[in-house]
């Protein structure tokens, strides 16, 4: 019996044992999972992305945005700078420049002189198509001001066109035709006008002239009070000449009608600023007619004499590409 009780007691002791020792592996490989798990966790939270914080929505709610469009050569499409400065009660609410890859990329060699991009950085900007899915909603049902207005939107019409997109809806007012309209200074071109009223540019050397042109705008609007803006969603197409930095150098070049940005003894002597050679009447000698408006019942002799004689006839618009090409608008 005592023999029993011995045998009892032993095997209840190493049951417990093995029961113990059972628990204790149990345990640790629970233990070990457990530490797994946290790791995984804590590594699967290192691999997630960073939550983006979401933006606000832009609503373009402005009053005016001033535009100032540069071209690359002589075809208006030609954009390789963008530039604008929104207004809202006359103060600058915000200031965007773009650089645009140019269509065709030919550009007047005037640009990289004394400049900070080269012409790798326009190789590798973005399309005017890819640049207008940002500019348009400043561009849109907007109140555009701009220094030459009709070059700066005839060059923003061309590129949409040339990219195949729709021309929005937008109102425009020339700081040009209203600052001759208002004061009397000796030139009107953007950096004499500037400087004429004290102003001075406070953006980098790609928002220096919209930065004028936005001077000279508070200006006139301060001086005039009522502003009146012309719809320019629609645009007359002149006869396509093509044109070259050197077209007018030693040509014949004559000039009829009426100019909105020039007065006659300005355009001869830009005419021969360009080399060209000013004349008064048109003949078989004759290059080119610079012609402006004309009255529908009006009778211009010289564009019949132009016809006539097969003499290549350019617009205002064009004869403003030609400048602007020249980097004659500033």
């Amino acid at each position: 019996m005592l023999f029993l009780n011995l045998l009892l007691e032993n095997h209840t002791l190493i049951l417990n044992n093995i029961s113990m020792k059972i628990l204790e592996k149990v345990f640790s490989a629970l233990k070990k999972v457990d530490n797994r798990t946290t790791l995984a966790q804590q590594v699967s939270v290192t691999k997630l992305p960073k939550t983006k914080a979401i933006s606000t929505p832009h609503n373009f709610d402005f009053d005016y945005v001033v535009l100032d469009i540069k071209t690359a050569n002589l075809q208006p499409k030609s954009i390789f700078s963008v530039a604008i400065v929104a207004l809202k009660n006359d103060k600058i609410v915000e200031k965007r420049h773009w650089f645009v890859r140019p269509n065709p990329f030919n550009i007047n060699p005037i640009y990289f002189q004394n400049s900070s991009f080269s012409r790798q950085d326009l190789a590798d900007a973005n399309s005017f198509a890819e640049v207008w899915q940002e500019l348009n909603p400043y561009i849109i049902n907007q109140k555009i001001v701009a220094h030459f207005a009709d070059f700066n939107i005839g060059a923003l019409k061309s590129a949409l066109c040339s990219a195949q997109l729709l021309v929005p809806k937008f109102t425009t007012f020339c700081t040009y035709l209203n600052a001759k309209k208002t004061w009397v200074f000796p030139d009107f071109q953007l950096h004499s006008l500037a400087d004429n009223l004290y102003l001075k540019a406070r953006g980098g050397e790609m928002l220096k002239d919209v930065d004028l042109c936005t001077g000279i705008f508070l200006k006139l609007k301060k001086e005039k009070g009522e502003l009146i803006f012309n719809n320019k969603s629609e645009t007359t197409k002149g006869n396509v000449v093509t044109l070259n930095s050197n077209s007018f150098f030693g040509r014949n070049i004559a000039v009829a009608g009426a100019f909105q940005h020039f007065k006659h003894y300005e355009i001869k002597e830009k005419i021969r600023a360009l080399g060209g050679i000013h004349v008064k009447n048109v003949t078989h000698k004759t290059n080119f007619l610079i012609i402006g408006s004309i009255q529908a019942n009006e009778i211009c002799p010289k564009r019949i004499d132009a016809q006539t004689f097969k003499v290549k006839i350019i617009n205002e618009e064009q004869f403003l590409a030609l400048l602007a090409s020249q980097n004659d608008l500033q």
